[in-house]
């Protein structure tokens, strides 16, 4: 009977053992998945520098290699986000009566142009080009996630261009986009750090007044940025221009430590 017991326990163990190094291996086939990459480039119209006239889109993202199924959704999701980032230049009937402008960076531009093409026809005297520039990299690739940022550049005239970065975090597994809140576990204390770790950096003294001090609050209140995203050694905190400060401030941004972040963000969900 006890020799019995034994096979048994070293049977389970041997499947124990061959359903880990499966798993394993399937960790390492996704995480060599996105590891693998390439550059992908776009560019549409130009912008004649002489006259200082013309319309021109320019995407230069990193895309990873479409071997796994994960990869290819999260290479369609990131190629929406671009074409939208396009299109919220454009008029939106323009894009409504043209079903190119949704499905591709070419469709985008094309509307794009012909708003500058019809604003420059009512405004001849109008100086400048309209100018829109995407790109994307990646953060940090985990077994879990792959973090990816993208850094949007537009002129459509005024005082000066706009610029903004949007972080994104996807599931490595499943290829679906997720929410960065999910991983913190006390949004509460969170904000306590983001705001301490915000007025050492912007030299605002504890008990200052930030509102008086030039920054934007919402309902007078400090807030998270719109956009923070994990690396290997911390949580990257960025306020893009005019979210918190004015736009000659820049961009904000600061990394806590995940030493300083123990009990607040779930580590163990991104590693």
């Amino acid at each position: 009977m006890r020799i019995w017991i034994v096979g048994v326990v070293a049977g389970v163990g041997l499947l124990m053992f061959g359903c880990g190094q499966s798993t394993e291996k399937e960790e390492a086939k996704l995480f060599s998945g996105f590891k693998k990459g390439k550059i992908q480039r776009e560019s549409y119209g130009s912008c004649d520098t002489t006259s200082n006239a013309g319309a021109q889109v320019r995407i230069d993202i990193w895309e990873a290699e479409d071997t796994i199924a994960a990869a290819r959704k999260i290479n369609t999701q990131i190629a929406a986000k671009i074409i939208d980032r396009i299109n919220s230049h454009a008029d939106s009937a323009s894009i409504a009566e043209t079903p190119a402008a949704m499905k591709s960076v070419k469709g985008a531009f094309e509307v794009f142009d012909k708003n500058y093409r019809d604003f420059k026809r009512d405004f001849p005297d109008a100086p400048g080009c309209w100018e829109v520039e995407v790109t994307g990299d990646t953060v940090m690739v985990t077994p879990k996630l792959l973090l990816y940022k993208l850094d949007h550049y537009a002129f459509t005239g005024g005082a000066h261009p706009n610029t903004f970065r949007s972080n994104h975090v996807f599931d490595a597994v499943e290829g679906s986009e997720l929410n960065i809140l999910s991983f913190v576990s006390d949004t509460i204390s969170l904000l306590e750090k983001v705001e301490k770790k915000f007025r050492e950096v912007e030299k605002i003294g504890e008990n200052a007044n930030l509102e008086e001090a030039g920054y934007f609050l919402v309902n007078h209140k400090f807030f998270l940025p719109a956009n923070f995203t994990f690396t290997r050694t911390g949580v990257l905190f960025y306020y893009n221009p005019y979210e918190i400060a004015a736009y000659a401030r820049g961009p904000i941004e600061f990394l806590i430590p995940y030493a300083e972040l123990d009990g607040v963000v779930k580590k163990d969900l991104i590693f």
